[in-house]
């Protein structure tokens, strides 16, 4: 089986993107992002994301020493977001009744959309500044497209200004400040690309 990705098989300055096949990639892809990120992540979280989307977890492979040195790992979600109907055009509307004049607020529809979050990108500190982080991240959000996401979400800490200047040259904008929010006490962004 070829686990290529189909995305980007060709060679990109002697590295080769692959496809999260099974179990015997795990370690590699925990031992990356153990180097990257400052939130510990136990194996469940890592076996929740690529057993249920292996699909979207991309590992970029050294063709010369087939040393793993970066990867992107991500899952889609149904997030419910407020759409007022066509015919509405405000939120209130006005109801009468035989008995009572009532001005009664119209709860807005719920519409379920797929929303791409990635959750995880690592390239190692050897590998940097060779376009693997642009790659892996322009992979894996094509993919989310395909499969029918409206959005896409990450948080990054506010001190990785690198982080934040690779996804907004994607489209991504500040949606969000999270106060605290890493076990560090790092504040964080949440950025949001729509498609």
């Amino acid at each position: 089986q070829n686990n290529k990705s189909n995305d980007n098989s060709s060679s990109n300055n002697g590295i080769v993107f692959v496809d999260y096949r099974d179990e015997r990639q795990i370690d590699d892809v925990m031992k990356l992002v153990a180097l990257d990120l400052s939130e510990p992540y136990s194996i469940f979280t890592y076996r929740y994301f690529l057993h249920r989307f292996p699909d979207l977890c991309i590992i970029a492979v050294d063709m010369g020493s087939g040393e793993v040195c970066g990867c992107v790992v991500g899952k889609i979600d149904i997030e419910n977001t407020a759409m007022l109907a066509p015919h509405q055009s405000t939120t209130t509307t006005t109801t009468t009744t035989t008995d009572t004049h009532d001005m009664v607020q119209e709860a807005p529809q719920l519409e379920a959309q797929q929303t791409g979050y990635i959750g995880m990108l690592a390239v190692r500190d050897s590998y940097r500044r060779k376009g693997i982080g642009k790659a892996l991240v322009r992979q894996v959000l094509k993919r989310m497209k395909a499969r029918g996401c409206t959005s896409v979400t990450l948080e990054t800490e506010v001190s990785n200004v690198t982080a934040q200047k690779l996804y907004q040259n994607f489209g991504f904008v500040r949606e969000e400040f999270l106060v605290r929010y890493y076990l560090n006490n790092g504040d964080a962004y949440r950025l949001r690309l729509w498609f």
